[in-house]
């Protein structure tokens, strides 16, 4: 027996790829998270440098330099520094310099290389740290700073900065979180996949041991179902109601064979004997052609039963499905016409009563042939002065045809078994035969979703079948 992998299982490999899809969607989520709050938090420093800037300016036209100076020079105090933290990125940085950018009070200890003031100039600056200034980042010597440069009256130089520091660790805190949410989806993933797969291998683990059970043989065994109305109780249901007719299958073929060999072995005994009596009498012709002509008369007998057996198995197998819309009166006209001469010559009253009915959906030859097996039954085994009858009716929308006669009927108990292969009532019907012209009715019925019914005739048998509108 072959062992599922979990692995391997189908439930595992979808979970996978269903944690997969959620760390995508993860990353996207905290993405835009990302991309919204930074761009959000970027507009609030540039609305706030830029008004910074604009009341610093301000000062300097109502103070001139000396009173900007002092005031820059107070901000940047340690206490001005903390003052002035808003909570969003940091403290903001200050530098005001001269015309040849020597500085004259601030937080920074230079002008910045690579920004100009011709106008107000942005920029996002990567400074080195080489003496610790209030409100930066002792912990490390770079750090990113925003900031704003324009130029004053008098060429004096102004630069108003914030520190990204606390944006900075915003964006490392959200990159934290998606690692983290990441981390906890595969290991959800992997533990929900486990435990799917897991189950799935389990129901598929007795499906592997019923199906090695029935190939050693056992054709009894059934697929177990948990009774909880999911998909694998629905699979295991229609598996062994599969199993059920299978092992129907496989007995029915079996019952055949026996049958088979059975019927067979008498006719196969006498054809050879009358084949060794035609070789003894060869100083008397007449003999001779009466010995012969018996054998002809057994092989034909069992050319017949070969030929109702292959009919029989191509009907079943669907091997004869050249279906299209069949008119039923005709396929009983036909039928009548033909079996009508067979009837007088027994001596026996044929009565008909076909009507006009809708079509039918099915083979006509099929149809055909099982109507003229139950006319063939009937006059057989009617006696002499009996009535044969076939009719075609519509009955609360189904088309019923019927063929009845007077002869001995069959009883109640046996009507069931009649149409199993090779069964014959020889008590109440002498007549020889092979008992599978009800067999192959059945096959035709079951073939076009029709039903077959026998009932008592009072005196003798009335067989049904009833087709629905094709």
């Amino acid at each position: 027996m072959n062992r599922i992998s979990l692995l391997h299982t189908t439930a595992f490999r979808l979970a996978m790829r269903y944690a997969g899809f959620v760390c995508l969607l993860t990353v996207i989520c905290f993405g835009i998270i990302y991309g919204v709050t930074i761009s959000q938090l970027r507009t609030q420093i540039d609305a706030g440098l830029r008004a910074e800037v604009g009341a610093l300016t301000r000062l300097y036209q109502l103070k001139g330099i000396t009173g900007l100076q002092q005031t820059i020079a107070a901000l940047s105090t340690t206490k001005g520094l903390a003052s002035s933290d808003t909570g969003d990125a940091g403290p903001r940085q200050y530098l005001l310099t001269d015309a040849r950018f020597r500085p004259l009070a601030g937080s920074l200890s230079r002008w910045p290389r690579g920004i100009s003031t011709d106008t107000m100039a942005w920029a996002t600056l990567t400074l080195t740290q080489h003496h610790f200034k209030p409100g930066l980042d002792a912990g490390n010597r770079h750090f990113q700073l925003r900031a704003v440069a324009v130029a004053l009256p008098g060429d004096y130089h102004l630069l108003v900065g914030q520190s990204l520091y606390e944006l900075i660790e915003l964006r490392n805190t959200i990159l934290a979180l998606t690692l983290a949410a990441i981390a906890l989806v595969l290991c959800v993933g992997l533990i929900g996949g486990a435990l799917v797969g897991r189950g799935v291998a389990r129901r598929l683990q007795s499906v592997t041991r019923t199906a090695d059970t029935i190939m050693a043989g056992d054709l009894s065994q059934r697929i177990p179902e948990e009774h909880r109305l999911d998909e694998f109780d629905a699979l295991a249901g229609k598996l062994n109601a599969m199993l059920e007719r299978i092992e129907q299958l496989m007995k029915s073929a079996r019952e055949v064979t026996e049958n088979v060999a059975h019927d067979l072995r008498s006719p196969l005994t006498r054809l050879r004997g009358r084949a060794e009596m035609a070789l003894l009498k060869r100083d008397d012709p007449a003999r001779q052609k009466e010995a012969l002509q018996q054998a002809i008369e057994e092989t034909d007998g069992i050319v017949a039963t070969l030929n109702a057996i292959l009919s029989i198995a191509q009907i079943e197998s669907g091997a004869r499905r050249e279906w299209s819309a069949v008119d039923l009166a005709a396929v009983c006209q036909d039928a009548a016409e033909l079996y009508e001469a067979a009837a007088e010559d027994r001596g026996l009253t044929f009565k008909t009563g076909i009507g006009a009915v809708p079509a039918v959906r099915g083979n006509r030859q099929l149809l055909a042939q099982a109507v003229g097996n139950l006319l063939d039954n009937a006059i057989k085994y009617t006696p002499c002065g009996g009535t044969v009858s076939l009719s075609l009716a519509q009955q609360r929308g189904r088309m019923i045809v019927s063929v009845s006669d007077t002869g001995p009927g069959i009883p109640e108990a046996m009507r069931d078994k009649v149409l199993q292969r090779f069964v014959r009532l020889d008590a109440s019907r002498g007549t020889p035969g092979n008992g599978l012209g009800l067999s192959l009715v059945k096959a035709v019925a079951d073939q076009h979703a029709a039903t077959l019914s026998l009932a008592d005739n009072h005196p003798g048998l009335c067989v049904s079948l009833g087709f629905t509108q094709g």
